[in-house]
């Protein structure tokens, strides 16, 4: 299992070589790097070539080319700029650069909603297989960027640690033999105000309990979050996913990967117990609320 996050923690960067050319490697971000080996390594996975449509959340985009593409509009004094500067700083660059590596001309659409953005991309991947696709690639990848956005100050915490990543999944129509997990729903809803009631609602209306769930990864800028989930399960069975991956608006994208992790093994990620179904909540910005339920069939 991953060990705590520290200050001093390093992002872990895999080998880009063997999956993007050299001359589009160039010009990429670290940030647009990792989404796209993540999700071309996803497909790999799995043993398939091309999916039926593409989702991808991000919060913040390609923040570093953004910033790069203001500076020069501000230095060329009005004049004439390359259309790469704009093409690589807005927010469907990810999603775009993943299509053109794996030539893929179906859907493919960026959601980009704050600290919501990976559940509307979720959403967008469960309604195409419900009207019938396959197999779609569905993921979420945000940058480091102090400068330009200061995330600290937006939730008031000055104990985070700032990082970035990317994660991708496949969603299917037919289940895994290998790794049989299903994302049973997921809810984003906004100026939410009582949790505990947003919680109770998502599992009566899946015919669960309270009782019913083994993990609660959760996130969340206030310890108000924590009190009322309390309420609701036993503090063993709360973990603050955000140990592990560190803050960036996306990072509910890594629990899910924390999760069908967990429920992979069967194990508590720090008691010794049997967990087979998890309730992911992500509740960075207090008026923002992200729950996934999942479960091992």
């Amino acid at each position: 299992m991953l060990s705590a996050l520290e200050p001093s923690s390093e992002i872990l960067h895999p080998d880009y070589t063997s999956f993007i050319p050299a001359r589009t490697r160039r010009r990429m971000t670290d940030g647009l790097k990792m989404a796209a080996v993540c999700a071309k390594d996803c497909l790999a996975q799995i043993g398939l070539e091309q999916p039926d449509a593409i989702a991808v959340g991000t919060s913040m985009g390609c923040s570093l080319f953004t910033k790069k593409f203001l500076k020069k509009i501000v230095s060329f004094e009005g004049g004439l700029l390359s259309p790469t500067s704009f093409m690589l700083s807005t927010h469907n660059t990810i999603a775009g650069q993943i299509s053109l590596l794996l030539g893929n001309h179906q859907y493919n659409m960026t959601h980009t909603q704050n600290t919501l953005s990976f559940e509307h991309a979720l959403l967008d991947g469960m309604m195409h297989i419900e009207e019938g696709q396959n197999n779609v690639l569905v993921g979420a990848a945000d940058e480091r960027e102090e400068e330009l956005y200061n995330i600290k100050e937006r939730l008031h915490n000055q104990d985070v640690i700032l990082t970035c990543g990317a994660s991708f999944f496949i969603l299917s129509s037919h289940a895994s033999k290998t790794n049989p997990i299903k994302l049973v729903d997921v809810k984003s809803l906004g100026l939410v105000e009582n949790v505990k009631l947003k919680v109770l609602q998502l599992l009566k209306a899946n015919d669960w309990l309270a009782k019913d769930i083994d993990l609660i990864l959760y996130a969340s800028s206030h310890q108000t979050t924590k009190k009322e989930l309390s309420e609701l399960f036993e503090v063993g069975q709360l973990f603050d996913y955000q140990r592990v991956s560190g803050l960036y608006f996306t990072n509910s994208a890594f629990a899910l990967n924390y999760a069908t992790d967990i429920l992979s093994r069967g194990k508590h990620p720090v008691e010794a117990k049997s967990v087979k179904k998890i309730l992911i909540c992500n509740n960075i910005i207090p008026e923002n609320l992200g729950l996934m339920l999942l479960e091992h069939c």
